[in-house]
Order: structure tokens, then sequence, then C-alpha cells
């Protein structure tokens, strides 16, 4: 009776550890560790959003979400965090221990201090994030060896930041729009690469470097009135929408920047700019602020439509063609707007099968003069991961059943001995 009993029992351990085993299979297949409210991540792994997380904070210098662990991916899904004015959307901090290899993507980070800040971390990646209304909306402090790639920066006082000895960053394909100031480099943060970047229509300038004792490198930086190339150390730049009338014989080319020495230490610029069409010979001009006169030693290429000079003298730059005497005079410069901005993100449909949905209804930036409407494709088919993360629920689903199966089998299999134990042990077995 005893080993009919330990038997039985014994298949129903069998069916629970088969559905424990499920579960356990389920949860170390989808590792992912959810969020759904400001808190710290102390320990590495894989972070996601699972919606809007809003926070309010009363100290500048408190985070929402606080990450003091490496080895850390936080995937926003396309969440926005939002704030009211105060603290950090997100900080990488490693202020109390090393911190490496963090990466924060596909998030919103609104109405903070900072959106997303790094301090003093190094070896992480920013990407696929809009900040927007924040005194800054991406900044580095004391961080290096990060990438910086496909972030949009809006209505904020500084849109990217890095100072305090951030050095050995690259940033690309980023966009700062609509704010004071665009991409801003401060504090020995040198030897940083700008790589196919956009900085347009910000209020003081779209290219800020200050107190730098090294240069910093950028190729095709979109202004509102040119693309340009260079390498400097403590320089401002802006688009420059209504230049100075040109001299006689001067064509206009749609192609202008204002440049200016900043504080703190040697200011100097090796300068490339990019013109549209030109029939006639091209060179760099300079106006000081009375006169233009033609930039010594520039040179020009005509297979990449483009002039350059090393500049230690600023003002108003433009490259202008040789037009015959009957040119020159007031111009009026065709502001290139460039693509619409994206000011939303797309977040993770409930359904298996995705169907295209409109575009988000778009933000308008206080003071902006247009409302620009996010691209809606990222909408239209599922992401990579969440095929992915699809296809592991589904087999997980397989393995928990196969495991149930077999234990309901084992079940079966060890009643049956059981039973015949019974039959042979004579009448009095129930007794």
């Amino acid at each position: 009776m005893v080993g009919a009993r330990a038997a039985v029992l014994v298949g129903i351990v069998v069916v629970l550890v088969a559905a424990t085993a499920g579960t356990v299979s389920a949860q170390q297949a989808g590792n992912t560790t959810t969020v759904d409210s400001c808190r710290t991540i102390d320990s590495s792994g894989e972070y996601a959003l699972t919606g809007p997380v809003t926070g309010d904070l009363d100290d500048p210098n408190a985070a929402c979400i606080e990450i003091t662990a490496g080895n850390v991916t936080l995937d926003g899904q396309g969440h926005t965090i939002a704030g009211t004015g105060t603290g950090h959307g997100v900080e990488i901090d490693g202020s109390q221990g090393p911190v490496t290899n963090v990466t924060v993507e596909n998030l919103q980070a609104h109405n903070w201090s900072i959106g997303v800040f790094a301090l003093e971390t190094d070896n992480g990646t920013i990407r696929r994030t809009v900040t927007q209304n924040s005194t800054e909306g991406i900044a580095l402090g004391a961080s290096s060896n990060y990438t910086l790639a496909n972030n949009t920066a809006t209505g904020s006082a500084i849109a990217i930041a890095l100072g305090g000895q951030s050095q050995n960053n690259t940033l690309r394909r980023m966009t700062a729009v609509e704010n004071r100031w665009g991409i801003h480099f401060e504090r020995e943060s040198a030897n940083n690469t700008v790589v196919d970047s956009v900085a347009r229509n910000n209020s003081r300038w779209d290219y800020y470097s200050e107190r730098n004792d090294n240069e910093n490198i950028v190729r095709n930086l979109d202004l509102a009135t040119g693309t340009f190339s260079f390498s400097e150390r403590n320089v401002a730049l802006g688009a420059v929408t209504s230049p100075p009338p040109l001299p006689r014989g001067a064509g206009n080319l749609d192609s202008y920047v204002e440049a200016t020495g900043t504080r703190g230490g040697q200011a100097a610029i090796s300068l490339t700019m990019s013109y549209g069409n030109a029939n006639n010979p091209v060179a760099l001009w300079r106006h000081d602020g009375q006169h233009w006169s033609r930039v010594a030693d520039s040179q020009t290429n005509g297979a990449s439509s483009t002039v350059s000079a090393n500049i230690s003298e600023f003002g108003t730059f433009a490259a202008l063609s040789d037009a015959g005497a009957n040119a020159g005079g007031p111009v009026t410069v065709s502001a290139d707007q460039g693509p619409a901005v994206q000011r939303n993100l797309s977040t993770p449909t409930a359904t298996a099968t995705p169907t295209a949905t409109p575009a988000p209804t778009p933000t308008t930036i206080p003071g902006s003069a247009a409302t620009e409407q996010a691209p809606s494709a990222a909408n239209a088919t599922p992401t990579a991961a969440q095929g992915e993360s699809e296809a592991t629920e589904s087999s997980v689903g397989i393995v928990r059943a196969v495991f149930v199966i077999a234990g309901v089998i084992g079940l079966v299999v060890l009643g049956i001995v059981a039973l015949r134990g019974r039959d042979d042990r004579g009448p009095g077995f129930n007794r």
C-alpha cells in the first residue's frame, strides 16, 4: 500500500515539475525585466518599458530611471518618460563605481532638466531617442567612448551637450532642431566626431564649442543655409538667412554661415562649405561686419562642389561665384528646412499581425512657425525584436505542453503499476 501511494505521489511530482519546468523555460527564454515606473536598475540585464512612465521629482539631480550597473540594455519600446521640469529622465550613473556597456534606446523623454544623461561612464550607446522641452535633451558628463546615433532633440535650451572631459565620442545622424543651442561641447570635451547630422533653426547657435584645448571633427553637418564639414577648437557656428548685401560681381549660391570664436582658449576652424550649381569660378568670402573680402588661400573643388579654408578671423562666410559686373547687392537666401523631424516614436502593438496605423499627431514646439509630421513607416511592420519575442513565446508554449504531456503519461503509467500491485495483494488490500 505504501509503495502504491509512493508511486502515485511520484507521478504527481512529475506533473508539477513538468509544468514548473515549462514556466521556468518561459522566464529564461524571455529574460527581459519589465519597467512600468521610476526605479533604480542596479543589476546587469535587459529591461523594457511596458508603457508611459511619469516622474515628479523635486531634486534636480535625481533621476526617474537610474542605471548604476554595467552591461544593461534599457529598451523604451517607443514609450515616453515624462517629468515636470526637474530631474533627469534616464541617468546612467557611474559616479559611485565603474559602469560600462550600457545601452539606452527607443524611448522619448520630455520635460526634464536632462532627458537622457550619462555621468562618469564609458563605452555606452544612446540611440533612437526623442527628447523635448528640457533644459538639455541628451548630455554626457565626464563620459567617453559613447556612440550617440539617430537621436532627435527639440524645444530645449541645449539639444545635445557634452562637457567635463567627455572625449572620443561619436555622434551620428543626430538632429538638433528648434532649440536655443544645438550641438554643444565644452570643458575639455574634445576629440569627438559628429557625422551626418542636422542642426537647424536653433535660436542662439547651431553648433557651439568652448574651453577645449583640442579639436572636434564634424563631417556633413546640415544647417538651414548649407552643409559644412570642419575641424574646430572653441568656435560657434550658425546659419545666416539674411546676409549682408553681396559685393559687386558676386553671385549668390545659398551657402552662408556665421562663425565666431568663443571663450576659453585659442579659436580656429578648418572649414569646408558645400554649394549648389555654379557655372563660374567659386571662392570663399568673408564679411567682417563692414566689408566683404576673399579669404586668402581658400581652395575650391569643382568635382565635389566645395570650397575650403583655414580660418582664424571670424565673421559671416559665403561661397560666392564670379557673376559679372551686374551681380551683387541684397539677396534672399533659400533656407533649407530639410526633411520632417521625427518628434514621436512608434510603440509595440498588441496584435500578432500588425496593420498600418496613422502617423502620430505632430507636436508643436512653442515658438515654432510650423508643425512637422513624424514618419509613420515604423508602425507598418513589426520589429525584429517583436518577431523574435513572438517566436520565443511560441517555442516555450510547445516545450511546456510536451513536458506536461510527458508528466501525465508518467502519472498514468505509475498509476497502472500501483493498481496491479493492489490486485496482487488480494481482497484484504482495502481493510
